[in-house]
């Protein structure tokens, strides 16, 4: 069900970002979000979660960035911040709503970071603000709506979940 969560979400990606375009008031990270929405499944297995979100990652680079292991890393770290979250936090539909913002806001901030650095585009500050608000709108709504479908798919196929 984990694989089947984030092939799902990356199929989306492609699939929203096709009709929606790139000075919309939407933008999708929706294999980031699914990130969120698998975490609890994995039962205790860190290491595996880790090796997922990073070979996730590796795949989005290849497919979507064309880069090699950019997003491999930052995946992640973005995984790190999920466990570190849900050790501080209840795993709950609000709880994930909350970690869903978290990580969009640094994922925004990291790749301004490394654009800036990198010096591959200058943007001002307010484009990044313009993309987080942009980002939290429809991902917020995609992990709402995949949080309540995980959730009943557990359950009819009785799949446990760590709290």
């Amino acid at each position: 069900m984990v694989w089947f969560a984030i092939v799902i979400s990356f199929i989306l990606d492609s699939i929203v970002s096709n009709f929606i375009s790139l000075n919309s008031l939407f933008t999708p990270l929706f294999t980031l979000m699914s990130l969120i929405l698998v975490y609890p499944y994995f039962k205790g297995m860190i290491e595996k979660y880790y090796i997922t979100s990073f070979v996730t990652g590796i795949c989005y680079d290849l497919i979507y960035t064309d880069t090699i292991i950019i997003h491999g890393f930052l995946f992640l770290f973005i995984a790190f911040i999920i466990t570190r979250l849900n050790i501080l936090l209840s795993n709950n539909f609000v709880n994930v709503i909350i970690m869903a913002f978290v990580c969009i806001i640094t994922y925004r901030f990291i790749t301004y970071g490394l654009l800036l650095i990198t010096d591959n585009v200058s943007f001002h500050v307010s484009i990044l603000f313009k993309s987080i608000y942009r980002s939290l709108i429809l991902n917020l709504a995609y992990v709402s709506l995949g949080c309540i479908i995980l959730e009943r798919l557990a359950k009819k196929f009785k799949i446990r979940k760590i709290n």
